[in-house]
């Protein structure tokens, strides 16, 4: 499971909290996700965190993260004495503690910037993992926190435009693209075989498919083919997951007319990447 590091810039926060924040962050060392403050040398940034109490700070934040539009270009975590009124921003007051900041901060990379390694796309996936944090605030999220995460975010959404069937008879990779593909707010539908695939393929619009390649029954293969041969819906992207990795079944599902191909387990920048690709 891969571990990364998350810029936060940092605006009106005197010396004295800055140093807390500094101590709180440095607890963090080791975990999946960990947090340092933005060196004033450096452009990049993934958080940006600001003091509504300080005007100064307010319109420096403004001037660096607002678009022509008024929208944040960068996930904002407001700070301060008191929470402001009518405002959608996260808010943790001042003084800080260790606990409320990094439960805010994950909730961000999760919701805001979709890193959700813990939803391992994997027939073996571990659900068994720690469930509480621990009373410092530095223990990683679990599986369940993220799935909490992401269904209580989603209540907030709008029902997704593009729409994303994922056919897998492993549950825990039906679960882990399911929510990983609502995170990204698509709306998704499951089939746990081929049979069932075919049968929502033929009553339904898909942008995409994530179609498993060993399934009892019509396999992966079938199903890609019988998509490709259809003049209405050979357009439809095809991306087939399989835990074989040699050359012979890549070719197998070029030939069925796959468009792309992901090898289980798979890794969090490769499933990224091929969303991009294909999901736009």
């Amino acid at each position: 499971m891969q571990n990364r590091t998350f810029v936060v810039d940092v605006y009106g926060v005197d010396a004295k909290d800055k140093f807390v924040l500094e101590r709180i962050f440095k607890i963090t060392e080791g975990r999946i996700r960990s947090y340092v403050i933005k060196d004033g040398d450096s452009d990049h940034k993934d958080i940006a965190m600001v003091n509504v109490s300080d005007k100064d700070a307010i319109k420096e934040w403004g001037t660096k993260n607002l678009d022509s539009n008024g929208v944040p270009t960068c996930p904002t975590l407001l700070v301060g004495r008191a929470k402001p009124k009518n405002s959608k921003f996260r808010f943790t007051p001042i003084p800080f503690f260790a606990t409320r900041v990094l439960k805010l901060l994950d909730e961000m990379t999760v919701e805001d910037l979709n890193f959700t390694p813990e939803l391992e796309i994997d027939d073996s996936a571990n659900n068994n993992q720690q469930e509480e944090f621990e009373g410092n605030g530095a223990s990683d999220l679990s599986q369940t926190q993220v799935l909490s995460i992401i269904k209580r975010g989603g209540q907030d959404k709008n029902q997704a435009k593009r729409a994303v069937l994922v056919v897998d008879d492993s549950l825990p990779v039906r679960q882990a693209l399911e929510m990983k593909l609502t995170l990204m707010e698509y709306q998704v539908e499951l089939a746990t075989n081929g049979q069932q695939a075919i049968e929502l393929i033929n009553s339904n619009y898909y942008d995409s498919i994530f179609l498993d390649v060993v399934m009892p029954g019509v396999d992966g293969y079938e199903v890609c083919k019988r998509v490709k041969k259809d003049k209405e819906k050979k357009h439809i992207p095809v991306i087939m997951l399989t835990s074989k990795s040699s050359p012979f079944d890549r070719v197998k599902g070029k030939l069925a007319g796959c468009d792309s191909y992901l090898t289980k387990p798979v890794e969090h920048e490769e499933f990224q990447k091929v969303v991009a690709g294909y999901l736009k």
